[in-house]
Parts: C-alpha cells; sequence; structure tokens
C-alpha cells in the first residue's frame, strides 16, 4: 500500500495501524488527527552508493546524483551527503530525480547517474556488483525512518490494544538487536540476498533502529522542520501533536 493511501485508510478505519513514518507525520503536521506511538527507525536506513569509478568521495565533485523526488527523504540526505564531503549541491554535482530505489540502481548500472542512496539492502547488493559504498546516512544524521500511527480515537477507546501492539513492536526490535545470528536469517530468507549480504547489512544498520521505542526530540523536530519547509508552513507544530509515547514508558 502507498503511504498517502495509507494514511486515508487509517482515518477512515479501513487499517488500524500505519507503519510510514514519514507519510503520517505529514498527515499530523497538517493537523489530522494521528500521531506516531512507537518508534523503529530513529536514523536513515540508507548507504550512499557510488560507481565503480568513484573511487573516493572526492571523485564526485562534477558527478550525478540520483535522487527519488525533489526535496525528499532521499534528496535530503544526498545534500547531508555531499556537504559531509566538503561540496555545494548543485554547485559541485548534479541532483536529479530518476525514481525509486530499484530504479535508482539500475540508472546507476546504466552509467546514468554517479551516485544514489538507496537502501541498505539493495546497497549490499550493488557492493558484490562492485559499486562502491562511501557512507552510512544514518552515521551522519538522526532523521527518523520508520514507526508506527494510529488515530486519536484509537488511542483513546482501544488503548490496551494498541499498548499490545507497541509492545511487540519493541520487542522485535529488541530481539533484533540481541539475536544477531538470527536477525541475519531472517534477513537473507525474506529479503533473498546471501547471509554474507545479510549479515553486511544487519552490521550497518542495526544501530539505526532505536533501543526503548522512542526517537528522540531532536530526531523528530528535524523532520518536522523538513516537513514544514516543503508544505511551506510557517506555525509551530507542538510535538504533543505528533507523538504520544507514554505507551512505550509503560512497557520499559
Amino acid at each position: 500500500m502507498q503511504p498517502a493511501i495509507g494514511v486515508k485508510a487509517l482515518i477512515s478505519g479501513d487499517v488500524d495501524y500505519l507503519l510510514a513514518w514519514g507519510s503520517a507525520l505529514r498527515a499530523a503536521v497538517t493537523g489530522v488527527p494521528i500521531k506516531a506511538v512507537v518508534g523503529l527507525a530513529g536514523r536513515p536506513l540508507h548507504v550512499l552508493i557510488a560507481r565503480p569509478e568513484i573511487k573516493t568521495p572526492k571523485d564526485l565533485k562534477g558527478k550525478v546524483i540520483g535522487v527519488d523526488s525533489v526535496a525528499g527523504t532521499v534528496d535530503y540526505l544526498s545534500r547531508v551527503a555531499v556537504r559531509h564531503f566538503g561540496f555545494e549541491p548543485e554547485k559541485d554535482v548534479k541532483i536529479i530525480v530518476t525514481g525509486e530505489s530499484p530504479t535508482r540502481l539500475a540508472a546507476l548500472r546504466a552509467g546514468s547517474i554517479d551516485a544514489t542512496p538507496i537502501d541498505v539492502a539493495f546497497a549490499v547488493k550493488a557492493e558484490d556488483e562492485g559499486f562502491r559504498r562511501l557512507v552510512y546516512l544514518g552515521d551522519l544524521i538522526e532523521l527518523p525512518l520508520s514507526g508506527i500511527a494510529v488515530t486519536d480515537q484509537k488511542l483513546q477507546t482501544q488503548r490496551e490494544q494498541v499498548r499490545k501492539v507497541v509492545r511487540a513492536s519493541v520487542r522485535g526490535t529488541r530481539f533484533m538487536k540481541q539475536n544477531r545470528a538470527e536477525t541475519i536469517q531472517m534477513l537473507s530468507d525474506y529479503l533473498k540476498i546471501t547471509p554474507a549480504q545479510a549479515a553486511k547489512a544487519y552490521d550497518a544498520s542495526i544501530n539505526s533502529f532505536t533501543d526503548d521505542g522512542i526517537i528522540s526530540d531532536k530526531g523528530v523536530q528535524l523532520d518536522v522542520q523538513l516537513t514544514k519547509e516543503r508544505l511551506k508552513l510557517t506555525k509551530d507544530i507542538p510535538l504533543s501533536q505528533l507523538v504520544d509515547w507514554s505507551l512505550v514508558k509503560e512497557i520499559k
């Protein structure tokens, strides 16, 4: 289900829970009565991957980076990486829209782009094809990626059910962080990648997941800032309108 459709389905009651942090946050910022109740990944799960001839970050100067949309999360992460390497977006590199991760990876193979941030699961496959990992974006910035949202009404009227979902989600994340071998096997089976690729993906991304189901205020505020810029909003948005960590705190 597309995230935007998921928000509509959540509001209409066709679904009870939404695992789409970005879309849920954008809706909540505009006043839609939904809130994130548990945070799963507090940092990006993207890797900036480049063509084999890009041997060091300095080789990116004058090159083309592919993103999924203008002013989207991947676009923002590209700019974070470019500035991290001492360059200025648009001036030192060209950023173009090429589509979702599979399409961007195909463009990278074809040589129509030189680098792109892609999900870590795609990145490990790309590395085995000879492409180069330049940086894991989760090491550079605290920008939330994953969490579960519910409507305010459900949180008020079916709090015990929501509590169970929150508890199961936190336990699942803790299991991943505490059981490397079992998680790697599950990743390999689910993503249809080799155990070696799954191990590389696990080791690169595991610290992006929360320890306690709570996204930091700093991370939420950065996402709110980016959302307001995209939507051209100026009013202050209290975090209490967007997230409710009370159930997470109750089950600790």
